[in-house]
């Protein structure tokens, strides 16, 4: 986590505010108590209860200063026989590159859980670069990603583009079912484009006590995929950035978390979440017991929107099919809002399609209707900040 000093000349003091009450307006709907209740952890992690992560006092492989994380982690999974859950501690220290995690051994990655800003994995990748870039930045002279390493068929996918690489601008990309993640930071400091700091394409995903810091899209929960079941806790993490940056098709839970919006660019959109639900499921990002909050640019600037739907391959919001198109779903419950968010327009239009928000207040409505938005809130606190003069 990061510490911020207040001016000598302000303080600021917090204001609580009564949740917003049923059905809400026509830009900020809000659940009622019976609809809500469908709407839990364990209805989006379906039949998968995620076990609290385990720390050995001796873990099966070692990531010291100076080492390769996607060395060790090649090595860890080749040395196993698919089954068996394998711990890779990462010691302190300031870890230049990316690391893919590819095939089906359980793994456990973990630094510190008191204090996972000492184990800082970093790249700035942007999606605007291309092949070349990409190759010549992630792979130096071919050492890091070999044809018989288990992360090459991750890597030869993004350094075979012809264009932009896109959703590749990658630092940890998870393609691993079961895999957890705990005490680390992981950050991308592009500022150009999209550049995620960790991507998920798999299944029974775990991230706990870890720090993600980004631009935009920070987070990607199900991301190359839109049609499998890919579901994903995180609890305890801190996530920072200023465009959608927590986006995607999974089922995710997200609780204890903090959500930090903060001034990079300061133009344009600045937006929290952007789910892209396949139509068929009922169940897209939960976020619960959270903190959503900005830096001292966003705080009381009512600019940030909480959440838009990712319509994903709609290029136009004539071209959204309704039941057949992504349409993002997001219930905000119990959670605390400070004063950041946009008072005329709290979710957006739709990304790529531009289609406009909209959503229902009908007493009988239908939640699962794609003829409308699916951005919900239930049972939220409004935090207000007010300056103070010694």
């Amino acid at each position: 986590m990061k510490l911020f000093i207040l001016s000598t000349l302000l303080a600021l003091t917090w204001l609580r505010c009564g949740a917003l009450d049923y059905p809400g307006t026509e830009t900020r709907p809000i659940l009622s108590e019976e609809e809500a209740s469908q709407y839990t952890p364990e209805s989006y992690l379906s039949e998968w209860m995620p076990e609290d992560i385990a720390i050995p006092e001796e873990p099966d492989f070692e990531v010291q200063a100076g080492d390769s994380i996607q060395k060790v982690v090649n090595d860890a999974i080749r040395d196993s026989d698919g089954t068996r859950r394998i711990y890779i501690k990462i010691q302190a220290g300031h870890y230049m590159e990316t690391v893919y995690i590819n095939g089906e051994t359980p793994l456990t990655i973990f630094g510190d859980p008191d204090n996972p800003e000492n184990i800082h994995i970093m790249t700035n990748i942007s999606a605007q670069m291309r092949a070349a870039e990409y190759q010549s930045m992630v792979n130096e002279n071919g050492e890091r990603y070999q044809e018989d390493d288990p992360a090459w068929d991750l890597y030869n996918s993004c350094a075979s583009k012809t264009g932009v690489i896109g959703s590749c601008a990658t630092v940890l990309w998870v393609n691993s079912p079961e895999f957890q993640l705990q005490g680390v930071t992981i950050h991308n400091g592009a500022t150009d484009a999209q550049g995620i700091a960790i991507k998920t394409t798999s299944d029974k995903v775990h991230l706990k006590n870890c720090n993600f810091l980004g631009f935009q899209d920070t987070v990607g929960l199900g991301v190359d995929n839109g049609s499998q079941l890919e579901r994903v806790f995180v609890e305890r993490c801190y996530v920072e950035g200023e465009v959608d940056y927590v986006f995607g098709s999974a089922s995710a839970v997200l609780e204890n978390v903090v959500f930090r919006t903060v001034a990079i660019k300061t133009n344009g959109s600045q937006i929290i979440f952007a789910p892209s639900t396949a139509p068929t499921r009922s169940f897209g990002f939960l976020v619960i017991n959270s903190s959503i909050t900005g830096d001292s640019y966003y705080a009381t600037s009512h600019q940030v929107s909480l959440a838009r739907s990712w319509d994903r391959g709609i290029a136009s919001a004539d071209l959204y099919i309704p039941d057949e198109s992504p349409n993002g779903q997001l219930v905000i419950r119990e959670s605390t809002i400070e004063d950041i968010i946009n008072l005329e327009a709290p979710y957006s239009a739709a990304a790529t399609s531009s289609r406009p928000f909209k959503t229902d207040l009908k007493p009988d409505r239908n939640l699962d209707d794609n003829t409308h938005n699916r951005l919900w809130e239930f049972n939220n606190m409004e935090v207000a900040k007010t300056p103070i003069s010694h």
